[in-house]
């Protein structure tokens, strides 16, 4: 459920007394395999006693008008079925859509980034039919870029014009890799220009700026240990180091967990931030290019009721 003020003291909504009526938007440029996967959730959706509905994507922007026009009278949850970025499109449709619907991920993507953010495995499929139907639902908190919503994180840099200059193409064959071959020819031509970042009055400087919500970054790897999607609070990287020495040695360091203990990289906390650097140069969010240099990136006036795993039990 979207709401137009913050709240302070965030819990998890009741678990639902019946199985969930979803819509589930689906990105079907996955591939053959994941829409197997689709299929065996929504079979599973409907043996636990949900009231499912599909509706399948033709282009960009189909999920969140798809997300916008639902009626909260006939359904009470939408479904992102796709990668982040059908989630980032589902969130900025619920928004115009003004409340009273829960957001859930079914995840089929890349990277499945809120997957891993809210403890949801994709692979297991049992596992993402139970939370749709009787999950817990989450009050947390968005971020906004140039004004276009966020839930994960949104950036500024190398990463933000590997995003740019993805082969979609290539993504949809090689998944991961893609990123790494258009990180690999971006470092080589890319000029690293300064970035500045202005936050509560303080300036800063880097070569690469992501503005987190929660803690995972590129899939599994932890990039902002502190920050939760929760809290009406965001955790910004300041990277300085240009160059592909320097992107490698980040490179290595996001995934054993060591990026934030860098000695040259800044971790700093604020309600907002304002990047300016060359005018017109993307900003990622969610994995999507959602704005352009200069950017206003800053904590959102909404939040959403986010569909979780159910909690598993206590070990005696």
């Amino acid at each position: 459920m979207l709401e137009n003020s913050l709240i302070p003291s965030i819990e998890a909504s009741p678990i639902p007394t019946r199985p969930r009526r979803v819509l589930i938007v689906h990105n079907p440029t996955a591939g053959r395999h994941k829409r197997r996967r689709l299929i065996g959730v929504v079979d599973r959706l409907e043996q636990l006693g949900c009231a499912v509905t599909v509706r399948e994507t033709a282009k960009r922007g189909d999920a969140e008008d798809f997300a916008a026009s639902v009626d909260p009278a006939l359904f009470d949850a939408v479904i992102a079925a796709g990668g982040d970025g059908t989630v980032n499109e589902v969130l900025n449709g619920l928004a115009l859509a003004g409340g009273g619907l829960a957001l859930g991920v079914l995840p089929l993507g890349t990277a499945n980034v809120l997957a891993c953010e809210i403890g949801l495995d994709p692979r297991d499929g049992e596992q993402v039919a139970r939370a749709i139907a009787f999950g817990p639902a989450r009050r947390v908190h968005l971020g906004t870029a140039n004004r276009r919503r966020f839930l994960l994180m949104a950036g500024a840099g190398l990463d933000a014009e590997v995003v740019a200059g993805l082969n979609v193409t290539l993504k949809r064959h090689a998944g991961k890799l893609a990123y790494v071959v258009e990180g690999l020819k971006q470092a080589v031509g890319y000029d690293f220009p300064i970035l500045t970042i202005r936050a509560d009055g303080v300036t800063y400087e880097g070569r690469m700026v992501v503005a987190c919500k929660g803690r995972f970054y590129g899939g599994p790897f932890v990039a902002a240990p502190d920050a939760n999607l929760e809290d009406p609070m965001l955790e910004i990287c300041i990277l300085p180091a240009a160059g592909v020495t320097g992107m490698l040695r980040y490179g290595i360091a996001l995934p054993l967990g060591k990026l934030t203990e860098l000695p040259e990289v800044q971790v700093i906390k604020a309600k907002s931030i304002i990047i300016t650097g060359p005018r017109g140069a993307p900003v990622q969010g969610d994995g999507d290019i959602v704005a352009r240099l200069p950017a206003e990136i800053a904590i959102a006036d909404e939040t959403v009721d986010l569909i979780c795993p159910e909690e598993p039990p206590a070990a005696d």
